[in-house]
């Protein structure tokens, strides 16, 4: 049994769950509450505005509308395929402002100071170490003006339920999880996100959660995704250091051709829990949290 982290869902860099196929179909299945969170963080039209860990490009055209013909949307991954991805739409959909699409790190990025009025993160800092975090969003706060804006929506394993399996089946498993993947212990951290803000030196700091609920019967997107994530923790199932009755569990749960299947069952019940924080480089007008 290996105790070393799955490589599931993988793009480019190896990072297991950063694929665009991946992401584009957690990005469909939740689109509505997606759409409302990007909206709700405070973008205004005229504004640059950094993607940094777009992924496949799902929140490009959202933040194009926002900031509009006059605006600028810088589309960041250190993924190669992701930015192909992402480029490849550019061109077969145009949108309403310029975009530019390139590779590059969250630790370095390819910007100089002052660049943006926005830094926009969605299910980026998970694949961050502790070690990592303080640095990126220091790098974030290096390429804002002065009030800009550092917005995140960031998963949170502590609301993540999938039912009727019993909660602690999962509980386990995202604990045997975060000793050895990064995104797990990644996301296990994002309640604490306001406080790594406000050491990071962003002000006027919001925080709050998202929870993101369904019930059966899904609508495809939503059924094809969580098709998807069931198979996504069958594969850790069989590859963490968990005990052999709860391995047979997870197998019965995530078979389709099981009785057990969870999405078989009529009272099937999915939390993707989620938390937004925003935060503004201080300004003499912007100096109270």
């Amino acid at each position: 049994m290996t105790t070393s982290e799955p490589r599931l869902h993988a793009s480019a860099t190896g990072q297991s769950a950063t694929g665009a196929d991946w992401l584009d179909a957690h990005f469909q299945a939740f689109l509505p509450e997606y759409e409302a969170a990007v909206r709700g963080v405070g973008i205004q039209p005229g504004w640059r505005v950094l993607d940094a860990g777009c992924g496949g490009g799902g929140f490009v055209p959202l933040l194009a509308d926002l900031v509009g013909p006059t605006g600028h949307v810088a589309a960041l991954d250190p993924a190669e395929d992701n930015i192909a991805r992402v480029r490849a739409r550019l061109a077969a959909a145009p949108l309403p402002c310029p975009v530019e699409a390139r590779v590059g790190s969250l630790l370095a990025l390819p910007y100089p100071d002052a660049a943006f009025e926005a830094v926009w993160l969605a299910n980026v800092l998970m694949y961050l170490t502790d070690e990592e975090l303080a640095p990126a969003l220091a790098e974030c706060r290096r390429v804002l003006r002065p009030g800009g804006l550092l917005a995140a929506k960031e998963m949170d394993g502590g609301l993540l339920l999938v039912a009727p399996a019993d909660p602690s089946l999962l509980a386990r498993l995202l604990e045997a999880g975060s000793r050895v993947a990064v995104p797990i212990q990644g996301f296990l951290r994002s309640r604490m996100l306001h406080g790594w803000w406000q050491r990071a030196g962003f002000v006027a700091v919001r925080q709050r959660a998202v929870p993101i609920e369904r019930r059966a019967p899904l609508d495809p997107a939503n059924g094809r995704y969580v098709g998807e994530l069931l198979a996504l923790w069958r594969g850790f199932a069989e590859s963490l250091p968990i005990s052999d009755a709860d391995r047979a569990t997870w197998q019965a749960l995530t078979d389709p051709t099981a009785p057990a299947y969870l999405l078989d069952q009529p009272d099937f019940y999915h939390c993707d829990g989620n938390y937004v924080v925003t935060g503004r480089v201080p300004t003499p007008e912007v100096t109270a949290d």
